[in-house]
């Protein structure tokens, strides 16, 4: 009972502070996204269900508040963006969850992150795109928050397909802010079974990465 009290915990301050972090983020108007930082963090820390849940239900959280903070009408697309979120979480638990190999030393633990963000990246890519092409041109009203639009008219003059124009920007973004977000989630995980250890009377088994 308590692990589950704890996980409801540490899910609603991961969903609070992606959302500060992400309003603070566009504020600087950065070429990232950043926003997946404590939901990878929750999924080392929790598991698959926790951070699934979080990703569901961060876009369309974070739509309805840019919306309200811009005065704009609903840009419901933007919901859909969540199952990029899901993917992450996915990718980031299928290769963390149980593997001793991932413990076994720092290098390999940093080459095991590294595959993180890159298998991450690629579905996050594609499964974004997929989205922008074939599903946003089903929806009325355009988002103005999506930092790929800047990028993307540039690749269609150059006669490339509307998924190709949405995917090639995404590519060095989504890879940069991959590698960010998970080697940071994965240092926000150490800090907390670092403060799980110092405050349990009973050894932890923390593993050496």
């Amino acid at each position: 009972m308590k692990k589950i009290w704890t996980s409801i915990i540490l899910s609603i301050f991961a969903l609070v502070l992606n959302v500060i972090f992400q309003i603070f983020v566009s504020r600087l108007h950065l070429i990232v996204w950043l926003d997946t930082i404590f939901v990878v963090a929750l999924t080392f820390y929790s598991g698959l269900v926790p951070g699934l849940i979080v990703a569901a239900v961060y876009n369309p959280i974070m739509t309805l508040i840019f919306c309200a903070l811009n005065n704009t009408e609903i840009f419901y697309f933007d919901f859909l963006y969540s199952i990029c979120g899901m993917l992450i979480v996915t990718v980031t638990w299928i290769f963390s969850h149980k593997k001793k190999e991932f413990f076994f030393s720092r290098t390999v633990t940093v080459l095991y992150l590294v595959l993180i963000a890159f298998c991450s990246a690629f579905v996050s890519c594609f499964s974004a795109s997929a989205l922008d092409t074939f599903v946003r041109p089903l929806f009325s009203l355009q988002s103005p928050f999506n930092i790929i639009d800047g990028f993307s008219p540039v690749f269609k003059k150059f006669n490339y397909s509307a998924f190709l124009s949405f995917l090639l920007p995404r590519i060095p973004i989504s890879v940069l802010d991959r590698l960010i977000c998970t080697f940071s989630g994965y240092g926000l995980y150490r800090l907390l079974l670092k403060i799980q250890l110092s405050s349990s009377p009973a050894p932890v088994n923390l593993q050496e990465g």
